[in-house]
């Protein structure tokens, strides 16, 4: 008799179990979500200067050591980067070079693209942070291994495909995005708002041994991936699988929990954001109050 009770009690526990996964599916993966998450695309303050305090900024551009591996195409307002070990932050200007470990700045009004040795083109929306962590290419071998680490705010890639080893990745504190070739944004910004689309996520965070850290803590960030038509990305967050983004769909990975589903927010609304970070890229036009 006991055994019997016992057994219903496990049924009952499953059922309840899959109506929470169920419920928390519907509410994660429908469209509503789906444009909720592209609102980390907005501009956001970070919660500590993007320049540290003692780096001082110098209107004088000075080259990085080490070998070429790409330049800047067009910046706008005023943009920087940090060489590795150096507390000093150079204005970026059309045209200069960038090295291994260059980390790139953007301010309130200013925004910048560059282009890779291997073809592929990067653009930072306003208030943004990324050090270009790895860049190696051999147009002989046609091999490429790249790491973007994006610190905070939005970036746009267009990544050029090649029929050699294509890796190219892009990092953050919450996630990781692998790509091929295909033209994309990932945005890092405060998690506050994604209370809707995180009951999935805390249950898988119950789930693992890891329990360190936990979706939604005060100053949480979230990681979200957005893909053009015709674009594929994976994106995996701390926990769980990696989640295919197809083309036009988005997906976000919070602290210490797995990415969302992907979801389909369509042609129009995916290159209206990915066009706010990088329009045009070759051509930027800024909106009115960009100097």
């Amino acid at each position: 008799m006991r055994k019997l009770k016992r057994k219903k009690t496990i049924i009952y526990c499953l059922v309840i179990l899959g109506v929470f996964l169920t419920t928390s599916i519907s509410v994660l993966y429908s469209e509503d979500s789906g444009h909720k998450l592209l609102e980390n695309f907005k501009i956001y303050e970070p919660e500590i200067p993007l320049i540290p305090d003692d780096v001082k900024l110098s209107d004088r551009f000075v080259e990085g050591v080490g070998e070429k591996i790409g330049q800047i195409q067009q910046v706008q307002g005023k943009a920087y980067v940090i060489h590795f070990g150096q507390k000093i932050a150079y204005r970026l200007k059309n045209n200069n070079p960038l090295v291994v470990s260059d980390t790139l700045i953007t301010f309130s009004k200013s925004r910048l693209n560059a282009l890779m040795n291997d073809k592929s083109v990067l653009a930072l929306a306003p208030l943004a942070k990324l050090t270009i962590t790895k860049a190696e290419y051999s147009p002989a071998e046609n091999t490429r291994s790249t790491v973007m680490d994006l610190i905070w705010g939005s970036a746009r890639f267009i990544v050029k495909k090649i029929s050699g080893e294509p890796d190219f990745t892009v990092k953050t504190k919450t996630a990781v995005c692998g790509v091929r070739g295909t033209d994309f944004a990932v945005s890092v910004a405060p998690a506050d708002g994604a209370k809707k689309v995180s009951a999935l996520n805390q249950f898988l965070a119950f789930l693992s041994p890891v329990q360190e850290a936990h979706a939604l803590v005060p100053g949480a960030l979230i990681t979200t991936a957005l893909t053009g038509p015709g674009s594929t990305v994976g994106l995996t967050g701390a926990l769980g699988g990696t989640t295919i983004i197809g083309p036009a769909s988005v997906a976000g990975a919070i602290d210490g929990a797995a990415a969302t589903l992907a979801t389909f927010v369509g042609d129009a609304a995916a290159a209206g954001v990915l066009g706010s970070i990088g329009p045009g890229l070759a051509s930027m036009s800024m909106p009115p109050g960009f100097n």
